[in-house]
């Protein structure tokens, strides 16, 4: 019986102490496995307002100044894009009518509309390269 006794009252103390022990959290590293870099080059006969764009990837405005920005012109020829998401890419800013005066040989991705756009759908890192061949604005 006394150890019994003597068992609660151990116990009670320990419940009734406060904790002592204390929890520490180690390095934790986040990783983004569903996205993927993307990469345009563009290259050929390119005027200022030669650009690949796109409406389903914020931020791309790929032209011959790669890495200019200014408050009217930001180029950027790379993002991160989510995996295995469609994507288009689209060329403008060329005189004249496009497939007749003006044309885009495209790399690295499924082409549409006759060459003036392109299809992605990135699960690596992705390379697509836009040749234009025409007249620039």
């Amino acid at each position: 019986m006394k150890r019994i006794l003597a068992a609660a009252a151990v116990l009670t103390a320990l419940v009734a102490a406060p904790a002592l022990a204390q929890t520490e959290v180690s390095e934790v590293l986040i990783r983004g496995d569903n996205t993927v870099i993307l990469r345009i080059n563009v290259s050929g006969d390119l005027g200022p307002r030669s650009v690949v764009v796109s409406d389903d990837v914020v931020g791309i405005n790929c032209g011959p100044d790669a890495y200019k920005y200014t408050p009217h012109e930001n180029r950027q020829c790379w993002v991160w894009v989510r995996k295995s998401k469609t994507a288009l890419l689209s060329a403008k800013g060329m005189k004249g009518q496009f497939g007749k005066d003006w044309s885009v040989a495209w790399t690295g991705c499924e082409v549409l509309d006759g060459g003036r756009a392109c299809r992605i759908v990135p699960e690596n890192e992705t390379i697509v390269g836009a040749v234009f061949t025409g007249e620039p604005l």
